[in-house]
């Protein structure tokens, strides 16, 4: 298998999250995370690229972030200088790589082990060909396994088989570009990384109220050229019926992804194109769905590596952006 070019969002929170009641007591971080937090005075960032490299699965390795946050730590990395927010480092981050390629998308602050990411490289050419890959990491049954990230989010998936999981999102994406509705996929990417800690129909209510202006535009420039416009039905009817049945806790896995393909998959694409779905894969990669929101969390970071404790490379406040 070749290695899929990865790409981690190296970006910062510009304030800290806003937290549900089941994490009210934690204290969110505003920072440079890949940097700020570190393990036995080793920035996170680096374990990260160290591990990506080593599996073979992905590679080369891109930081989609800050040069001047980056560049010094001399990592075996290509820089794509941004400093914006989420969406704004993921487009210049797509911008960036060789086209007709799949590439990956890694958050900067999660820890998958070097045989996890060989793992999950397997299981994406095992789903292959598929123009979105994106797994979900199943809750585990005992809940203290989840230790300082047990507060997270979750949600309900019915299996084909009829079984309920209960799922957290993961943070590793690998899809193609050239199939997705791209400029759609900013703005709701960013929406659902403001809201990501919120209830399902808060979540709806913001992604709803930020695309509809943009879809009617799209579909009166349709209706301008004689074409049918049908993208903003398509699209918010799917929206509506996957935000409503995810919140009732009985969306069908199948059903999600046929949704999500009617959202973002661009429908043009040559009849004599394999079927290139979107696919979402259920794994127990735990790591995946650890990613550090809080001050806790990072603690819990240096306690599972059993290193010496500490958050950052000085005192974090919550509440305040630290620059690193």
């Amino acid at each position: 298998m070749r290695p899929v070019p990865v790409t981690i969002l190296g970006g910062s929170d510009r304030k800290p999250g806003s937290m549900p009641e089941s994490g009210s007591s934690l204290h969110p971080l505003a920072t440079y995370k890949g940097v700020a937090v570190q393990v036995d005075g080793r920035p996170l960032i680096g374990l990260l690229v160290e591990r990506l490299l080593a599996s073979r699965a992905f590679g080369p390795v891109t930081i989609a972030g800050p040069a001047r946050v980056y560049a010094s730590l001399g990592l075996e990395t290509r820089i794509v200088d941004t400093d914006a927010g989420v969406a704004q480092n993921l487009r210049a981050a797509i911008e960036a790589r060789a086209a007709g390629e799949p590439m990956a998308v890694l958050a900067c602050d999660v820890l998958p082990s070097t045989a996890e990411l060989v793992e999950l490289r397997a299981r994406y050419e095992e789903a292959a060909p598929c123009a979105l890959w994106l797994p979900f990491v199943r809750v585990p049954r005992d809940r203290q396994a989840l230790g300082a990230f047990a507060w997270k989010p979750r949600y309900a998936l019915v299996l084909a088989s009829g079984e309920i999981v209960r799922i957290l999102p993961g943070h590793l994406g690998i899809f193609e570009p050239s199939a997705l509705r791209l400029p759609l996929l900013y703005r709701l990417f960013d929406c659902a990384y403001r809201t990501r800690n919120h209830s399902v129909a808060h979540r709806r209510k913001v992604m709803l109220r930020t695309v509809l202006a943009s879809l009617v535009l799209q579909d009166l420039k349709l209706l301008a050229s004689l074409k049918v416009p049908s993208r903003t039905l398509t699209i918010v009817q799917s929206g509506l019926r996957l935000a409503h049945e995810l919140r009732a806790g009985r969306i069908r896995l199948a059903e999600l992804e046929q949704l999500t393909g009617r959202i973002f998959l661009r429908q043009h694409r040559p009849s004599s194109a394999p079927e290139r779905g979107v696919r979402y894969p259920i794994l127990d990669t735990i790591s995946l769905a650890e990613d550090i929101d809080t001050e806790e969390e990072a603690r819990a970071l240096h306690e599972v590596m059993g290193v010496r404790p500490g958050v950052v490379p000085h005192q974090v406040t919550p509440g305040r952006l630290e620059d690193v």
